[in-house]
């Protein structure tokens, strides 16, 4: 039905598609952002893999086929370019790679490349080349996790502080309609949506781009941890729940402190869940290179397979991989699939690096590699970015203890000073009226003092109250979801911290909007007015 409707399409277009220029290049645009993103990551990853298989007897051609065929790495695109220029085309190594550099649009890969191609020229042998650039693409992607760190705390800073002035022009147009209720008050109101959106867009763009890339999770469908497991399971029935009771609350028009409240309630069990595993993956981790250290040493040093190596591991030490080492040992023991016992390994533990690390462990040792040189390869290379994690982390609690208060702040100062002005309002419109019906009774002199008196207080009636708190819950829906996107772009992890960062928000959010309008009642009266 789709290539019809495209089809017809382009033949009214002249065999072009409406906007499909644009697309094409948003769409590159988009792709370029992302390869760049997850470059120094991945060069890191498949320079420990090209390094650990070298420890075997493989040659140069080996080497490139083995690499080739790691989709996942996408520099390794790059060499499945090379090797078909060299398999199909019967090009040397030296200038496939040339060639391939020339279209690449990645600095780093680019200059990787070409230096690739000018050691093969040299003789240098591939070990040696290799190990050298895995200590440079280690201190490349030190050099870049850490700017990137100190620009995110710059533009966390900057987007707190332009967020504030938005938020700040949002309520002086509303003391503004609350003082003067002009008409068409609709443009300023739009300028507000407008201004608190783009600043919104602008700060999370630019914090997207500074935060380093840090995966935590593997995302593997078949086999996940088990906090994994609970919320994937949870959130098929969560989501839907809240999303109906959500969009029912709205139509009956319910207050929206309580539609705040109850959506942030509904989505905790699935943050507080997805809090848990973050910070276990974590944990396992930074136990991770220990473990492959260690197995790879005992494996060398004794010349033992990996299930006898795994009984005498120090899993003491090991705390948070400890479970896990205890499962896959029992299973080897049993004599059961090796491959597979190590994927529920990878799997349970639900981290990106441990699947990344351990399945190039066990590939180059397969190939024949020495256990023990590969152990150090990719354990320092797994110790470097839980170190540069550490880091991040530091800097993450900070701007997390900030973003949560100054939200609340945010919110509490709008909701507070809205429910005043209303108040105030209220307030006031009553005096009128009661002027208005004293200067009617009244002669004429004392009609015209009450006449003046009624035209000085005009200045706070008519207040737009339906309209002005429609405004309110807009802004306040604005902050609260550029808050969380803002949340989980600086804490990094799985699709599940959103779900923290939301319900965190929602409840704060909800919480003022519902203790707001019983404070001002209480602590907030005009009594001189009512009593004239």
């Amino acid at each position: 039905m789709f290539e019809d409707v495209t089809e017809r399409l382009r033949a009214a277009n002249q065999g072009k598609i409406p906007f499909e220029e644009q697309a094409e290049s948003l769409d590159n645009l988009r792709s370029s952002i992302l390869e760049n993103k997850k470059m120094e990551q991945d060069l890191l990853f498949m320079y420990t893999y090209m390094a650990a298989i070298t420890t075997s007897t493989v040659t140069r051609p080996e080497i490139f086929q083995y690499t080739s065929e790691r989709f996942e790495y996408i520099p390794s695109r790059y060499i499945a370019k090379v090797q078909r220029l060299v398999a199909g085309w019967g090009q040397n190594y030296s200038n496939a790679l040339r060639a391939v550099a020339e279209r690449c649009r990645n600095g780093t890969l680019q200059s990787m490349l070409n230096r690739y191609a000018n050691s093969i020229d040299s003789g240098v042998p591939d070990d040696d080349f290799i190990a050298t650039e895995l200590s440079s693409i280690r201190s490349i992607y030190r050099n870049t996790f850490e700017q990137g760190i100190e620009l995110l705390k710059k533009w966390g800073d900057a987007y707190i502080a332009m967020l504030l002035s938005g938020a700040l022009v949002a309520i002086i147009i509303m003391i503004s309609v609350a003082i003067y209720a002009p008409e068409g008050i609709e443009s300023a109101l739009n300028s507000s949506y407008l201004i608190i959106l783009a600043i919104s867009v602008f700060g999370l763009f630019i914090m997207y781009r500074a935060v380093p890339d840090d995966p935590r999770t593997h995302g593997l469908t078949e086999i996940c941890s088990r906090e994994q497991d609970v919320i994937r399971r949870l959130e098929r029935l969560i989501l839907p729940v809240t999303a109906a009771i959500g969009l029912m609350l709205i139509l009956v028009g319910a207050n929206a402190g309580i539609i705040f409240l109850l959506v942030g309630l509904l989505l905790m069990p699935l943050g507080v869940i997805g809090y848990i595993d973050d910070a276990n993956v974590i944990n396992r981790d930074n136990d991770f290179a220990t473990f492959i250290r260690g197995l790879g040493s005992i494996m060398g040093g004794k010349g033992i397979t990996t299930g006898d190596a795994l009984q005498e591991v120090d899993r003491k030490s090991l705390f948070h991989l400890e479970p896990f080492i205890n499962s896959v040992s029992s299973k080897l023991n049993l004599g059961l699939d090796e491959a597979g016992s190590w994927k529920k390994f990878i799997g349970e533990t639900g981290s990106y690096l441990i699947y990344k690390y351990m399945n190039i462990f066990r590939d180059a040792v397969a190939l024949g590699g020495s256990p023990d040189a590969i152990g150090k390869i990719v354990g320092s290379s797994m110790l470097e970015q839980v170190l540069l994690r550490r880091k991040r982390d530091m800097m993450v609690k900070g701007f997390v203890v900030l973003l949560v208060p100054m939200h609340g702040a945010m919110i509490g100062i709008f909701v507070f000073l809205f429910e005043i002005l209303l108040s105030m309002s209220r307030a006031v419109t009553e005096v009128m009226d009661h002027f208005a019906e004293s200067s009617a009774a009244l002669s004429g002199g004392t009609s015209s003092i009450g006449g003046s008196m009624a035209t000085s207080l005009n200045i706070f009636v008519n207040f737009p109250e339906d309209v002005m708190r429609t405004y309110v819950v807009t802004i306040l829906l604005m902050l609260t979801v550029a808050n969380m996107l803002a949340g989980k772009i600086v804490m990094g992890g799985d699709r599940y911290l959103y779900y923290f960062f939301a319900s965190l928000l929602c409840v704060a959010t909800g919480a003022v909007y519902i203790i707001a309008p019983i404070m001002v009642s209480a602590f907030f009266n005009i009594p001189a007015f009512v009593e004239v």
